[in-house]
């Protein structure tokens, strides 16, 4: 199970983060030259808002990312010993992730606004934390019933 979870890590990497972000540098360069060279002439006043979604998304999106590959900012008062340390640290991080995937989807039926340009839904930021957080939740479980499994066998 773990081995697929490095593989899921892998093609979340190339298929999503690497095109994700050449977008957005091609985007932010043709609204550039569009801006000060053209001087507005393609008229693509969206593409700062497009910009920022796919950048909320990809940030959310790798919260799983970091969390498999422990890349994150830890604060640690005490040590404990590694099997102990690891289980508390999944603990917190699921419970937090819980907790904001849980308050996110409670939020969502009170969001009315609509971004300007594009005209879309402010909602498709907030999925992305119900997507990211709820990813890296069902990793962190995939990964004890991976591992209870293998004690059975």
């Amino acid at each position: 199970m773990e081995s697929w979870i490095a593989k899921f890590d892998g093609q979340i990497r190339k298929i999503v983060f690497v095109p994700a972000i050449l977008i957005v540098i091609a985007l932010l360069s043709v609204n550039i030259v569009d801006r000060f060279v053209l001087d507005g002439l393609l008229g693509i006043s969206w593409v700062e808002e497009l910009c920022v979604i796919v950048l909320i998304w990809l940030v959310f999106l790798s919260i799983f990312t970091l969390e498999h590959d422990d890349l994150h900012i830890k604060v640690q008062i005490f040590r404990l010993p590694n099997g102990f340390q690891e289980i508390l640290d999944d603990l917190a991080m699921t419970l937090f992730l819980g907790f904001l995937v849980w308050n996110t989807w409670a939020l969502l039926p009170r969001m009315f606004s609509k971004y300007a340009a594009l005209g879309w839904s402010i909602k498709v930021g907030y999925y992305a934390i119900i997507c990211g957080g709820a990813i890296a939740i069902l990793v962190k479980l995939a990964k004890y019933v991976s591992r209870a499994a293998n004690r059975w066998h």
